[in-house]
This record gives C-alpha cells, structure tokens and sequence, in this order.
C-alpha cells in the first residue's frame, strides 16, 4: 500500500477547516473544493472530509448520522505530545470524552468528539501491549 485515504462525513467546510487547522493538520487546496475539504495526518494518511450531500454521491445514499460509528485512534511519541493535541482540539470546539474507566497501563489516552460528531483517541505507548504470554497486571 502507498497511502491511505480516509472519507469523512462533515457538516460544513469552513467550520471544518478551521478545527483541522487548529490541530495542525495540513490542507491540500488540489483536494479540496466548496464542499470537500481534506486534512492531512502524516505522510501517508489523509483525511477527505466530505459534506452530507456529498459523500452520499460516493455511497449512493444519504450519510447515517451516527455518533459513536467508528473511532479515529492517532498515536504519538509521548504524553506531552497527546496533551498538546488534546488540549489544540478542545480549544478548537472539540469536547472532552475521556474516560477514566478504560485507562490501562500500558497506554496514556486522550479522547475527544469533533466538531462533526466523530470520535478521536490520541495515545501513546507506555510499554509493552499485554498478550496471552505477557498478560497485564
């Protein structure tokens, strides 16, 4: 695989805009249009975020207005700089929606729902993830 695209359902572009901005996410203007917009999270991974109408041309129906559909999980190097997009994302209109409950050792966890309703998680890696022979403690 060369890249990955990922096509989001939003409900206003300018709005849109600005939040991804605000986290520091890069915008390609070749991509973008007045309602299609794009953020760009790493070298390889792009948002494409697509107003109501259309992106129910590439589905062919209407977008379910669902919360909670899915969760963007975006890793980082350390817990600074998960608070830095954290705290970016809340000063940008996102609310806060961690929970305390699920915390485990081994991962540091900030979640947020966008502007759009969407569910982020930034985290990074404390040590190493638990499995069959290495259970948690």
């Amino acid at each position: 695989m060369k890249n990955t695209y990922i096509n989001i359902p939003i409900r206003n572009v300018a709005d849109t805009d600005k939040f991804f901005r605000a986290l520091g996410m890069e915008k390609n203007e070749q991509f973008a249009s007045d309602d299609t917009t794009n953020a760009r999270i790493n070298d390889n991974t792009v948002l494409m975020l697509l107003e109501d109408k259309r992106f129910a041309s590439f589905i062919k129906q209407e977008p379910k207005k669902l919360e909670g559909g899915f969760i963007v999980s975006l890793e980082f190097e350390s817990k600074e700089e998960v608070d830095a997009m954290f705290k970016k994302a809340i000063e940008a209109g996102a609310t806060d929606t961690t929970n305390s409950d699920t915390a485990v050792n081994f991962m540091y966890v900030k979640s947020i729902k966008d502007i759009n309703g969407h569910y982020w998680e930034f985290f990074v890696m404390l040590g190493q993830m638990p499995t069959a022979e290495h259970p948690a403690t």
